[in-house]
């Protein structure tokens, strides 16, 4: 029997409105199969960076901008998400966003003729924006009326998972009529602190809807037309679930599309000359030493072709704030691919920094901060070369404070806090700036526009990422004047009180703590530290008594100190206590 397949390029309002209802099915709704993993996009990693990319091709005037494929089974009308249920997910906490935005705009719109188009396109948007979000009856529902109950409409969402925890969590979102409304029914774990206690729907809806709220109505306009006509998803539909999945399997093996690095490799290629031996025998040294350096989880080789992108800006003092793609920037803005000789040359001077066997531990453990770091580490160093070590250590100590900031506080990388101050850094490194101009630049930054009260109040509160455990061990290693390798490979963040194990119950009884609090406690900056692999393998899930025997023979001083502790259980007031001397060291080091 011939396998029944439709394939279709469909923008954002295309994907999600009721004009689709015939190609995909009868009831339009999208489900989540009870298979599939939980919701884990965030909104300081995945929806931060889905808004920069935005905002790269909004301000681009590029006709279009490609979003990747969801694949559907469709299986008596009921359109299963087999891949892509992360991306549509997140597109309709958008929407929902933009939706709540744009009533916000209209109810408040004055009613002057020059404002009439703008109104004209946001009641347009507002529309389109409904019927992607809820299954509409022309009939039953005036789609232009501004007092429409969300909460009595269908939606064109199901979560089946049986993995996802909060699977009334959209719904409760789309059927809201207004933010405050949305946050007073949303789920909530009233143990947890500020943006903590909510689940990741939520929390991306309100990451969008901050964003969205900083912009004037014309914008917004602008932004809504461009997701919802401009923005395209392939939608690959079968009718079998077997097939869905090989598509699946398929497409994220051997089907995907050339990356960026293949289609430049090319141009390099046909631009180097007669004999080209010599550009196989550097490209191929070039693929080596990223696949080795990938292995390792230090970069890859688009990485390292997006450091030589910010490099030449910083070089050429290209002050714009929105960053095209590496595919763009090198095949439509400059001639940079002409000179393959010189193109190749820096890319391997990037990659030597990456193979230094004695890179700084500010850097090992930058690592585990923030990815974007090393935009602008590689400037400094690839620039000012020739510095001395203890200026190349300065900035890099520097460059770990507003990182470590961008990892504690609740501002994305986008904010011009990070983002806006990072590339103007960016530009002085490029012009020759000293390395204590550099350092002063970043430590005025800090003074105004951090407080100390409230970094310290968020590490005592709330979770922490496992570079901040990085950082805490770094600087008590310092204080301590122990010698540690950072070297990431070998290491893992250890929880003293274990967070699982055949011995959580009585762990957790002996803690005197019930489950939501021991969760809460377990993931508490006092209670992780570092330790070697090997060791953490051996001890496992082992009693606070039995794990200090071990810990004596770790390099790491936390737990060297550890292992002569007076008491043998490991509770909920120690990790108090660890977690405020913890968020003290830390803020000390950031505003010192």
């Amino acid at each position: 029997m011939p396998k029944n397949i439709d394939a279709n390029l469909k923008n954002i309002k295309g994907v999600f409105s009721n004009s689709l209802d015939s190609v995909l099915g009868k009831k339009g709704v999208y489900i989540i199969p009870d298979y599939q993993r939980a919701y884990n996009w965030q909104s300081n990693h995945q929806c931060d960076k889905l808004w920069q990319d935005m905002e790269t091709f909004i301000e681009s005037k590029n006709d279009s901008y490609f979003f990747g494929s969801i694949i559907i089974n469709n299986n008596n009308d009921e359109l299963y998400v087999i891949d892509g249920q992360q991306r549509a997910t997140t597109f309709m906490l958008l929407l929902k966003a933009m939706l709540i935005r744009i009533n916000s705009i209209l109810k408040d719109f004055a009613a002057d003729t020059d404002s009439s188009n703008l109104q004209s396109g946001l009641k347009t948007r507002r529309r389109d924006i409904i019927n992607c979000l809820y299954m509409i009856d022309a009939d039953e529902v005036d789609v232009d009326a501004m007092d429409i109950k969300y909460s009595g409409l269908d939606i064109k969402y199901e979560n089946k998972s049986i993995n996802e925890a909060y699977k009334n969590e959209v719904k409760t979102i789309l059927h809201g009529n207004s933010y405050d409304d949305i946050e007073s029914k949303v789920e909530k774990n009233t143990r947890r602190q500020k943006d903590n206690k909510y689940t990741n729907f939520f929390r991306n809806f309100k990451f969008f809807m901050e964003e969205l709220n900083k912009f004037d109505s014309t914008k917004v306009n602008k932004w809504a037309r461009s997701l919802l006509e401009e923005c395209q998803v392939i939608v690959v539909i079968s009718y079998q679930t077997e097939e869905a999945i090989e598509i699946f399997n398929s497409l994220n093996s051997t089907g995907m599309p050339l990356a960026d690095a293949d289609i430049l490799s090319a141009k390099l290629y046909s631009n180097y000359g007669d004999d080209k031996t010599g550009f196989k025998t550097s490209w191929s040294e070039i693929i080596k030493n990223t696949n080795n350096l990938s292995a390792k989880n230090i970069a890859s080789i688009d990485d390292i072709l997006n450091q030589y992108m910010y490099i030449l800006r910083a070089q050429n003092q290209e002050k714009e704030t929105s960053i095209p793609s590496i595919r763009r920037y090198f095949t439509e803005t400059a001639d940079y691919l002409k000179n393959p000789q010189k193109f190749i040359s820096d890319i391997e001077k990037i990659i030597d920094i990456w193979l230094d066997d004695n890179i700084s531990k500010e850097a090992r453990i930058l690592y585990r901060l923030n990815r974007n770091f090393k935009l602008f580490y590689s400037t400094y160093l690839f620039i000012k070369d020739d510095e001395t070590d203890e200026n190349k250590n300065k900035f890099t100590e520097a460059l770990l404070k507003i990182f470590l900031l961008l990892s504690i506080v609740e501002i994305g990388y986008s904010s011009s806090k990070f983002k806006v101050f990072l590339l103007t850094l960016n530009l002085d490194i490029g012009v020759g700036s000293s390395t204590d101009e550099l350092v002063q630049k970043i430590k005025s930054h800090i003074a105004k526009e951090f407080k100390r009260d409230v970094v310290y109040d968020l590490l005592v509160n709330t979770n922490p990422e496992s570079g901040i455990v990085y950082i805490n061990e770094y600087l008590f290693a310092k204080e301590t004047r122990a010698a540690v390798d950072f070297d990431i490979s070998k290491i893992e963040v250890e929880h003293i009180m274990p967070s699982s194990g055949k011995n959580i119950s009585a762990i957790q009884t002996d803690a005197g703590m019930d489950a939501d609090e021991f969760g809460q406690y377990v993931n508490k900056l006092g209670n992780k530290i570092l330790l070697e692999k090997q060791i953490n393998g051996y001890i496992s899930n082992d009693w606070f008594k039995v794990k200090k025997l071990k810990y004596k023979d770790s390099i790491f001083p936390i737990a060297r100190v550890l292992s002569a502790y007076t008491n043998d259980k490991w509770q909920k007031d120690d990790i108090d206590n660890a977690t405020k001397k913890a968020a003290m060291r830390i803020v000390d080091y950031i505003f010192a």
